[in-house]
């Protein structure tokens, strides 16, 4: 799977047209990413084919919620997949800094929408116990994460020993990943699972997304699964 940050319609069709498998579609780039507008969804989901995954987060001050906040996130929660999204992104933590299964239950009990728990797990404690608890969670179909604090490139040992022990669930490597790396994070990781975001902007939030690095992007990552370099 190689998805890729979308934060419009535009951006959506481009992203399909170039080979992109899955969308995750966000606003607010720059700080991390926050839900998108109902009729950005709205017109995404109509607009593509492949799969859009939508950000579920109110605010970037942290990934801790108050009961406000978690009445917002069930409302989106529910209209998001309304509208057609696939899936939904999105990661609350206790006080701990552990996954909040109560909080992501009472906010997913409004639709069927399966998550990929994003990287609110690179703030987690203990990854490896925060693992174990999302495991624990049959809503979790996917964890984006980048091994930690920082880059994919800088977290590979931590990266392994979470893909080693997945089980279920679906690890997406991301944070720092592009066209330059993408081999050498396929080989020594053994996972077929990418998200990309700036690399594909010039490195800038705020830039269109570069159509010639997409297409190299995509091009790496379908020559590596057909040679089988796993």
């Amino acid at each position: 799977m190689l998805e890729i940050i979308g934060l419009s319609v535009e951006d959506a069709i481009t992203i399909e047209s170039l080979g992109g498998e899955r969308i995750e579609l966000i606003q607010a780039f720059s700080e991390g990413g926050l839900t998108p507008s109902y009729g950005t969804v709205k017109e995404v989901a109509q607009k593509v084919k492949i799969p859009v995954n939508v950000m579920v987060r109110p605010h970037s001050r942290s990934f801790n919620y108050s009961k406000y906040d978690l009445e917002v996130m069930r409302e989106d929660a529910k209209i998001i997949k309304e509208l057609g999204a696939n899936n939904l992104v999105m990661g609350i933590l206790d006080q701990d800094g552990l996954p909040d299964i109560k909080a992501m239950e009472y906010v997913l009990s409004s639709t069927d929408a399966k998550i990929t728990f994003h990287r609110a797990f690179d703030e987690c404690s203990d990854l490896l116990k925060a693992l174990e608890i999302l495991k624990s969670y049959d809503r979790v179909d996917t964890i984006l994460t980048s091994g930690g604090p920082g880059k994919a490139q800088d977290n590979v040992e931590v990266l392994k020993a979470v893909i080693e022990n997945r089980e279920h669930i679906n690890i997406l490597v991301g944070s720092g990943v592009s066209n330059s790396n993408l081999e050498s994070l396929f080989r020594q990781l053994k996972n077929t699972n990418f998200h990309v975001g700036t690399a594909v902007r010039n490195g800038n939030y705020n830039d269109e997304i570069n159509m010639e690095e997409l297409l190299r992007t995509v091009s790496k990552y379908r020559s590596l699964n057909m040679h089988k370099l796993l």
